[in-house]
């Protein structure tokens, strides 16, 4: 620790944080619509409407469409890698899923369709609006364009470069929860 604290109190005098030691620094979370919480109660599921999105926290929970565009949101244009296509996606921050589940702060468990696992570091989805996204131009996302759940990551190559994130924009998607 004693090694550090040179190095620390530079950083603090030229302004420049945590970001001088190596902690990633916080991008802005592009809320869409008013601000609101993405804990407590959602509407009930609309008749028919079946769950996509199971948040494995303490007491699982399914979710439906409705249910997941009741939560807060964000929207920013972003280049699906596998696609090679770019679109501007909307859907919830894991770090707002992580907080409704009770385990933000925690690396997460992303689970595909198909049984595809990736793991998502906390310092990325805590720091990032690295989303769930349901929505790709204004529309829900087809079956071959990767939905109807897409998880997305900003456009910030030196943040997110293809490799390793590339594998991480898991498609399908069924359950995010605690690692």
């Amino acid at each position: 620790m004693r090694s550090a604290l040179p190095l620390l109190l530079c950083a603090a005098l030229l302004g420049m944080g945590a970001q001088a030691v190596g902690a990633p620094a916080p991008m802005p979370f592009p809320y869409v619509g008013p601000a609101r919480s993405a804990v407590g109660p959602l509407p009930a599921p609309r008749p028919g409407e079946r769950p996509l999105l199971t948040v494995r926290g303490q007491t699982p929970e399914a979710l439906t469409l409705s249910q997941l565009r009741a939560l807060p949101a964000t929207r920013y244009n972003s280049t699906q890698p596998q696609l090679g296509q770019s679109f501007e996606y909307r859907g919830v921050p894991l770090r707002d899923l992580a907080r409704r589940g009770g385990f933000a702060g925690r690396d997460l468990r992303v689970t595909a369709e198909d049984g595809f696992v990736a793991i998502i570091a906390a310092s990325d989805y805590m720091t990032a609006p690295i989303m769930v996204a349901y929505e790709a131009g204004g529309k829900p996302i087809p079956t071959l364009k990767k939905g109807p759940l897409l998880i997305v990551f900003p456009p910030d190559p030196l943040r997110f470069p293809r490799r390793p994130y590339g594998s991480q924009w898991v498609w399908f998607v069924r359950s995010v929860g605690p690692r």
